[in-house]
């Protein structure tokens, strides 16, 4: 069984998590990572990871690994939401059979139990498949945590700065909310 957590925003990707006990299958897109350190308060929060970050103080991070993906047979544009122990093992096994971590790789997820990282096997190679531009999918990745997507004619440096700044300011509003005692 495969959940899928759907963003608010335009850019509608969902993220791929592979319940215990099931496999999924899933085409690589990219062979780049996009690594993101999260707090959690009621819900997950990106961080900063420098001392801008109003959270860090106050809030354990934990990291993530993206990479954008197609669900197969269904071919729905997906993100995957790798822990650093599964980017781990399905890098290695990557660079062992196909020399790189790339687009194109197809793997089949699963996982034994719900605390246990996600297992990622190299199961085909697509002859023919496809690189997405990182513009892209970068904007639906921050789409899921309710940021806005990348503007047209804008670079990814500017884009992370105004991202930058909206996580800083979300993260003042929210350490307010937990310094007041206030519910959501």
């Amino acid at each position: 069984m495969l959940t899928a957590e759907s963003p608010s925003k335009l850019v509608r990707w969902g993220l791929v998590r592979v319940e215990p006990g099931h496999r999924s299958r899933v085409e690589l897109l990219s062979g780049d990572f996009v690594r993101l350190s999260t707090h959690f308060y009621r819900r997950t929060l990106l961080c900063v990871e420098s001392d801008l970050c109003p959270l860090c103080d106050v809030l354990p991070s934990r990291s993530y690994w993206y990479l954008p993906c197609k669900l197969l047979p269904s071919g729905r544009l997906s993100l995957l939401e790798l822990s650093a122990t599964s980017s781990a093992d399905l890098e290695q096994h990557a660079k062992l059979l196909h020399g790189k971590l790339g687009y194109g790789i197809t793997v089949e997820l699963s996982r034994r139990k719900r605390r246990s990282p996600m297992r990622c096997e190299i199961v085909g190679d697509v002859l023919g498949g496809k690189a997405i531009a990182p513009q892209v999918w970068v904007s639906a990745l921050m789409a899921i945590f309710g940021l806005g997507a990348l503007r047209e004619f804008e670079t990814l440096e500017q884009y992370s700065a105004r991202v930058i700044a909206g996580v800083i300011e979300r993260g003042k509003l929210v350490r307010g909310q937990m310094e007041a005692g206030q519910r959501r």
